[in-house]
């Protein structure tokens, strides 16, 4: 695949981006599904992405990148209460500096769980980054409320369709999209101690050392046939720290490039349940996600039945529509660059 130039400047990046993107007809004009009735657009070749699940698919190429570990002794030394290290294991890939994926270490239950949490409160006040959506906040209060109490037979479903708009939340410290900087809030509550929890089992699990506490986190919600495009994450004063990202729901193709957008980037597949652990150089290098797929694990979807002995029925059916054909992830950071 050629790649991409602007003047002097060449981007590897971007061809990549273009192979694996494919939004769903729900993301589509009138004239972007003309042009996909005249291309196979089915017909993707996945052969190159990196999948730590299925070793057996990946090329012979790929497979000697891939070094994979259990989790030390010392590791499983460690008092979990979210992770377990049972069938937990580390992959680090040749040619990405800093970059882990943790495979195996949140149960199920938990995924459908923490999933069910970011759907239903975290995209709602006061977490959520009201610019995705309107600069009224008070029109965001109940949007999840609204959406799966919304009447199926209502014309247009318009709450259903704003939830499905939504794009991010904030948790912690509050990110400001448009100027790309933290901004102080004293309404928007501290970082869940349960997700700190979770960033020092993580740490624990794949043994990093020297790793902080972290501040704030970005929940992405991307519905199949979304996209977030190559990007930095260099907001924050702290640049070292390891930014630790879990996916849940769907499987996506993550992209994971180099320093500039000159280096052709790895493809990998994420699944429900993986944690991504870049520190090092990896911090400091683009990435993104060209394609977000509707395929849930199977396990993941009978989980989720189970959410109906303690919630509402109804509020789960809508929770179930939505994760089915969605992934969340949970990015989790240090904005400060102190002791």
């Amino acid at each position: 695949m050629r790649a991409a130039s602007t003047g002097d400047v060449v981007d590897r990046f971007r061809p990549l981006e273009k192979q694996y993107r494919h939004r769903s007809s729900d993301h589509k004009n009138a004239r972007q599904r003309r042009h996909d009735a005249h291309r196979q657009t089915d017909r993707v070749d996945f052969s190159g992405v990196i999948d730590v699940h299925a070793k057996d698919a990946n090329s012979a190429a790929n497979m000697a990148r891939l070094r994979g570990r259990a989790p030390s002794s010392e590791a499983l030394a460690f008092d979990y209460t979210i992770l377990s290290p049972r069938d937990a294991y580390i992959y680090e890939i040749e040619g990405l500096s800093g970059m882990m994926v943790l495979t195996g270490a949140m149960p199920i239950t938990t995924q459908v769980e923490w999933a069910f949490r970011a759907v239903r409160a975290h995209s709602q006040q006061p977490y959520n980054n009201v610019t995705n959506l309107t600069g009224d906040r008070a029109a965001t209060t109940r949007l999840w409320e609204d959406a799966w109490h919304e009447d199926a037979t209502t014309h247009g479903r318009p709450a259903w369709k704003a939830f499905h708009a939504l794009r991010w939340a904030n948790i912690g410290a509050h990110y400001d999209w448009t100027a790309r900087e933290y901004v102080a809030d004293p309404d928007i509550p501290p970082l869940p101690e349960e997700l700190k929890q979770l960033v020092k089992e993580v740490y624990a699990m794949t043994s990093y050392v020297n790793g902080k506490d972290v501040e704030s986190g970005i929940v992405n919600f991307y519905p199949a046939g979304t996209c977030m495009g190559g990007h930095l994450d260099n907001a924050e004063f702290d640049m070292v720290n390891p930014i630790v990202s879990l996916s849940l729901g769907t499987q996506c193709v993550y992209l994971q490039g180099g320093l500039t957008r000159a280096t052709t980037p790895t493809a990998l597949w994420l699944r429900s349940g993986d944690i991504l652990v870049m520190g090092g150089e990896a911090r400091r290098c683009f990435h993104g996600v060209p394609l977000v797929t509707d395929q849930l694990p199977d396990d993941f979807a009978a989980c989720t039945q189970a959410l109906k002995h303690t919630h509402i029925p109804a509020e789960v059916d809508a929770f179930a529509d939505y994760i089915a054909h969605a992934r969340v992830n949970i990015n989790l950071r240090r904005v400060a660059d102190r002791e």
